[in-house]
């Protein structure tokens, strides 16, 4: 992957040697359990487990084509890979540089194809924009067949796949099931109509979960993708299918483990911070902690000594004003850091004593704490660093995260790991140039890519948690192939989407200046259910469920 500009950082060099696994000792310190329990019924049973797994990386050749007339290049379903797609659409003889050409040609923005930010690897796509680019006719009717998927002895399976859809006039998308040969029953549809699953409109970069019963007696179902368009433009995209069974409903007497989460302060945020303190205590009243992702303070450039203690003094004032604040546990942000007159080291230090005023016993910017039974791993950069292919994350935090994820998945435990930073070509935003993963962030999502236990929480976009990819399951290169689970936590700063002016880049949002966002998390033993929240309506604005699959009852 190449490495790009990250906003307020510049890295230059793309190689690091992996460190070997040094275990590291740590001391947790063990939070009052949450009794908040969740209103939703039933019982809870065996761990959510992956019955089949449609990958296009490594087992392409297990699904079948057809499409109907002559083939040509991209008519109908085609296997690719995520960037050779970008690639084949960039306009020849158009320049498309967002510094000499602007502005650019409409052609340059590829019809949101680069936004398909939650793909990796090797995609199916039907793209009739392309096919008619390249001289196919208009006309396209094609399906992508799954194998006969075992499904014997369930009485409910849920398809899962990563879909990026542009609806084009009169273009459907439908997915069907049919069991042991019988008749295709339609689970899906996307068309212009506001009653199909896509609302009439795009799909950009979701996530589509279909839960399916299954026939008595039934040992086989095999899924079918349809795609129909008789215009020259747009395109469907999907990746990651996998059949999986339903988590159980949860019992009326489950309890979780709740934390409040919110991200991105900044002080243009101060004005809502009151306001998402009283949110979060009404939807999670027993947190056992108040998980912030970074950036609690705006740090500018220039930033004093006691301009920096001020900021964070404004922060701890209007925490002091709540009456009950559960213990805050802070990730360090890029704008924790900013500051050119302090050292890096004054302002780890700034971000340290800021913690420790509300709880969080720390000596340094990685820690780990466990809160009632739930394992947080905190990481960020610790202010320290002088080799610039570490990004200011020491090998003893390497070790230090591979030793402790080893530890408690051992242990059957589902782990919320928390970093400024998100990954690259994960959640909303992280197509963009910007956030290329540099060489030390390859080698941590490595090391979280093995577990589909890790639930890895960041901020630093400012991405609206309404958007269907604030949340994905992630396949990392070499990993378990199940995924670990991102999240974005949004921000109570300014609210960014794409750009206008760069497709590869990204502006604050102009629908409102401020969209401020928190996020509440309920662990359970079986499974996680994250909740996202407006912070100026009130309204829960997304959720997801994320299985632990260490579960064993």
């Amino acid at each position: 992957m190449s490495l790009r500009k990250t906003r307020t950082r510049h890295l230059t060099v793309v190689a690091a040697a992996l460190v070997a696994l040094i275990p590291a000792v740590v001391v947790s310190t063990t939070q009052a359990v949450s009794t908040q329990a969740m209103p939703t019924q039933g019982h809870q049973g065996a761990a959510q487990r992956t019955v089949w797994r449609g990958d296009f990386d490594t087992a392409r050749s297990a699904w079948t084509v057809q499409t109907d007339g002559a083939a040509a290049d991209w008519r109908g379903w085609t296997f690719a890979e995520r960037d050779a797609w970008f690639a084949a659409d960039k306009p020849v003889g158009v320049g498309c540089d967002p510094e000499q050409d602007a502005p650019l040609d409409s052609r340059c923005y590829l019809d949101q194809r680069n936004q398909f930010s939650r793909s990796r690897g090797t995609i199916a796509v039907a793209d009739n924009g392309l096919a008619a680019a390249k001289g196919a006719t208009a006309d396209v009717n094609t399906t992508l067949t799954s194998p006969a998927v075992p499904v014997s002895g369930q009485r409910e399976v849920e398809l899962v796949f990563s879909s990026h859809y542009r609806q084009a006039h009169k273009a459907v998308g439908r997915v069907t099931v049919a069991f042991d040969g019988g008749a295709e029953t339609e689970i899906l549809r996307y068309s212009a109509a506001r009653i199909s699953a896509n609302g009439g409109g795009d799909v950009i970069s979701g996530q589509e979960v279909r839960k399916i019963n299954v026939p008595s007696r039934a040992k086989t179902a095999v899924f079918r993708f349809g795609y129909a368009s008789n215009r020259p433009q747009l395109y469907w995209a999907i990746d990651d299918v996998v059949v999986r069974t339903p988590l159980a409903p949860l019992s009326a007497k489950s309890k979780a483990t709740t934390f409040q989460v919110l991200s991105d302060i900044q002080g243009e945020g101060l004005p809502y911070l009151d306001g998402a303190l009283d949110l979060l205590r009404r939807e999670a009243p027993g947190a056992g902690a108040m998980l912030v992702a970074g950036d609690v303070i705006s740090g500018p450039r220039e930033q004093t000594q006691e301009q920096q203690l001020a900021e964070y003094a404004e922060v701890s004032a209007i925490f002091a004003d709540q009456k009950r604040l559960p213990t805050v546990l802070p990730a360090i942000g890029n704008h924790d850091l900013r500051s050119r007159v302090l050292t890096r080291k004054q302002q780890a230090d700034n971000f340290v004593a800021f913690a420790n005023k509300w709880g969080a016993k720390i000596s340094k910017p990685y820690y780990e704490k466990v809160v009632g039974g739930v394992p947080v791993l905190v990481l960020g950069e610790e202010g320290t660093g002088t080799v610039e292919e570490q990004q200011d994350i020491s090998d003893a935090q390497v070790a230090f995260l591979t030793d402790r994820l080893a530890y408690w998945s051992a242990r059957g435990k589902q782990v919320l790991v928390m970093r400024h930073y998100p990954f690259a070509w994960t959640v909303s935003g992280t197509y963009g140039d910007f956030y290329g993963n540099g060489p030390r962030e390859e080698q941590l999502e490595q090391i979280i890519g093995r577990y589909s236990n890790v639930i890895y929480l960041s901020g630093h976009t400012h991405w609206s948690p309404y958007r269907r990819d604030w949340s994905a399951q992630v396949p990392a290169v070499g990993g378990n192939p199940d995924g670990y689970t991102a999240i974005n936590t949004g921000a109570l700063a300014m609210e960014f989407a794409p750009s206008p002016d760069n497709p590869w880049d990204e502006d604050s949002a102009t629908d409102r200046p401020e969209s401020p966002s928190v996020l509440t998390v309920a662990v359970y033993p079986d499974r996680t259910v994250v909740r996202a929240f407006d912070a100026l309506t009130g309204e829960q604005v997304n959720e997801v469920e994320v299985g632990n699959p260490l579960y064993r009852g």
